[in-house]
């Protein structure tokens, strides 16, 4: 009798977390069916001035990438950046450092928070499970603790670990915290890992090349973005 109740309860659970996910989940959402249309134009975010802007970097290419992207956002209507970067990443902190000293930006603060990395390149899939739970803790310590408004990303491996956490405090109803991803230039014809999973998690799902947008129907394009 206890064991047929205590799988009952299990049943009505992950039947209701099911609807939870479907009703979040931005890929099951009308407003993702709306915007999975082809649109041109300049990306942008919801920009409401006060809000905080999280901005998960990557090394190397990413970096590039995102700071070109960071160009084309008014800062002044964000009036607190999260940084969240890798632990060893000193590339990163350089190019964060340039673009708040030399960027229109005249008032607010921002902040940065190192992680782990959830996988370095050419690390065994066998190790890797244990990097991306310490990436996890720390990413959800930082995420729990400063809640931001929106999310941006370009593919580095731990935008997937704070997006997670991102959606886990959407089901949980303490906030709504949009995600939006920006798939690299270098991907021409496949996603890259980050951008096969996040294009069932994010909001918008950005490609820059009309091959994509053709493939994956929820993806919207816009060119030359970098």
């Amino acid at each position: 009798m206890a064991l047929r109740l205590l799988l009952g309860i299990c049943t009505c659970g992950a039947i209701l977390l099911f609807i939870r996910l479907y009703y979040v989940l931005p890929i099951f959402s009308q407003r993702t069916r709306y915007a999975s249309k082809r649109r041109k134009g300049k990306a942008s975010v919801h920009q409401s001035k006060g809000k905080m802007l999280c901005v998960v970097l990557g090394s190397g290419g990413h970096t590039a990438e995102m700071m070109r992207l960071l160009q084309g956002i008014e800062f002044d209507r964000y009036m607190e950046r999260l940084y969240i970067v890798s632990n060893n990443d000193t590339l990163s902190l350089d190019q964060i450092g340039m673009v708040e000293k030399h960027g229109n930006i005249y008032n607010g603060e921002y902040y940065v928070e190192r992680v782990p990395r959830s996988r370095d390149v050419g690390q065994p899939w066998t190790s890797t499970l244990i990097s991306a739970a310490n990436c996890l803790r720390r990413a959800a310590a930082i995420m729990f603790d400063y809640k931001p408004d929106v999310v941006l990303c370009n593919g580095p491996g731990n935008c997937v670990i704070v997006c997670l956490v991102a959606l886990v405090i959407r089901v949980l109803g303490l906030k709504h915290i949009p995600i939006v991803y920006v798939e690299s230039f270098a991907r021409v014809r496949t996603l890259s890992l980050s951008g096969k999973i996040l294009y069932l998690l994010a909001d918008r799902f950005i490609v820059q090349w009309p091959m994509l947008a053709h493939k994956y129907p929820h993806a919207e394009f816009i060119p030359h973005l970098v």
